[in-house]
């Protein structure tokens, strides 16, 4: 994460619904000013019955967090927005969906690059499942369904070369322990009751359940919740 301002914040999100994401939500919120605004990124559903909805979910969860006075944009085409469109915003919130869609969709549209330009930038973002996957070094550590036949796996890369998982369950250990060491890098896996808020470099564990890291040569560290490990 060279280069990101020191007031620059990412969140994390391992997925789930409102409830299991609660304690990072929060944190997110609590972050945005009194009348804030922010730009919510609800394209990884697109092409699904839900993503009609995402608006009025969005709504839901504002009020869930007591915060109906900040207002939020609702983007539907990456393309155009430009990096003096982001900086408008206190906030960006990317949701949840299918990984592969979604990067493909920040990549042709040239936003995965002025999305990288905003956080480096000091821009707050959070990412939650596919929005918290993208922001590692690789992509392929989930099970969506790749029906673009998507080659290149690389995300953005901001985490200081570690890759993110999202709903992870203890009987993935194996399979994500084996990732990290036929991959030669390392991995953290967040289960749906589990997210990061990550500034300078440090990595905070918020939530119920612990995250849980694989580095290249297999070693595990397990990290509970208000405890934090650096990037």
């Amino acid at each position: 994460m060279q280069n990101i301002k020191e007031h620059n914040r990412i969140y994390l999100s391992g997925g789930g619904n409102e409830k299991q994401s609660f304690p990072l939500d929060k944190f997110f919120f609590r972050t945005l000013p009194k009348n804030g605004r922010f730009l919510y990124i609800p394209i990884a559903l697109r092409g699904h019955k839900l993503y009609a909805t995402t608006r009025f979910w969005m709504k839901g969860i504002t009020k869930f967090h007591k915060r109906i006075d900040v207002q939020f944009e609702t983007m539907d085409n990456p393309s155009k927005y430009q990096l003096k469109d982001l900086k408008k915003f206190d906030g960006i919130y990317i949701g949840g969906g299918n990984t592969w869609s979604l990067i493909q969709e920040f990549k042709n549209s040239g936003l995965a690059n002025i999305l990288i330009q905003y956080i480096k930038a000091g821009g707050h973002i959070y990412g939650g499942s596919a929005g918290a996957i993208i922001m590692g070094k690789r992509i392929d550590t989930h099970d969506d369904e790749n029906k673009m036949n998507i080659k290149d796996v690389s995300g953005f890369n901001i985490l200081n070369n570690f890759s993110i998982t999202c709903h992870f369950t203890d009987e993935q250990s194996n399979r994500f322990k084996a990732w990290a060491i036929n991959n030669n890098l390392p991995i953290i896996c967040l289960s749906k009751e589990t997210g990061l808020i990550i500034e300078k470099n440090v990595a905070l564990c918020v939530g119920t359940k612990p995250c849980i890291i694989y580095f290249a040569d297999g070693t595990k560290l397990k990290v509970t919740p208000k405890k934090s490990f650096n990037l």
